[in-house]
């Protein structure tokens, strides 16, 4: 099983940062890589919503929330894709916790790939390569939408990622 995580610290209260990480039909709003997002179930939270995501450059992941604690934390897990890798199983925890006036976001996801020593050696050479880069990426998001209300898409990114290296 691969383990990436991170964290990040939002000026921002956490009833505030919350009301946008609950929203998962939204997710395009703060999350780089994703074009575009939709509930696929009428449940909005809790356990059973459902949500899909079109991904960039392609490709299309389902998921659904799994565990659910209000104001505090969720589980999603992925259970269908195309044009990802080939999980077995891949789930993303994400937590809030209140620091005086500001909310410190950590996320962390997990997976495990499929095909044996052939899916372990994908992961080595491609995938955790790739994920380690997702979930900072979008607590960075996360963190200017919540901060500025900007929705991030690529453009947005880049920019912010331009004005970090100067």
């Amino acid at each position: 099983m691969t383990r990436i995580s991170d964290e990040i610290r939002i000026n921002a209260p956490k009833a505030r940062v919350w009301e946008v990480v609950a929203d998962i039909g939204a997710v395009q709003r703060y999350h780089p890589a994703v074009a575009k997002s939709w509930y696929t179930t009428e449940q909005r939270d809790g356990v059973g919503a459902c949500r899909h995501c079109d991904l960039l450059p392609m490709g299309t992941v389902e998921e659904r929330i799994t565990e659910w604690n209000e104001g505090e934390s969720y589980t999603i897990e992925i259970y269908e894709s195309s044009k990802t890798p080939p999980f077995d199983k891949a789930v993303a925890f994400i937590s809030l916790h209140e620091d005086g006036e500001e909310t410190v976001v950590r996320m962390e996801i997990t997976y495990t790939m499929k095909f044996g020593p052939l899916g372990a050696l994908m992961d080595a050479l491609m995938v955790r390569k790739q994920f380690s880069k997702v979930v900072p990426n979008l607590l960075a998001g996360l963190k200017h939408h919540v901060e500025t209300g900007e929705e991030v898409d690529r453009d947005v990114f880049k920019r912010l990622r331009e004005s970090a290296a100067v």
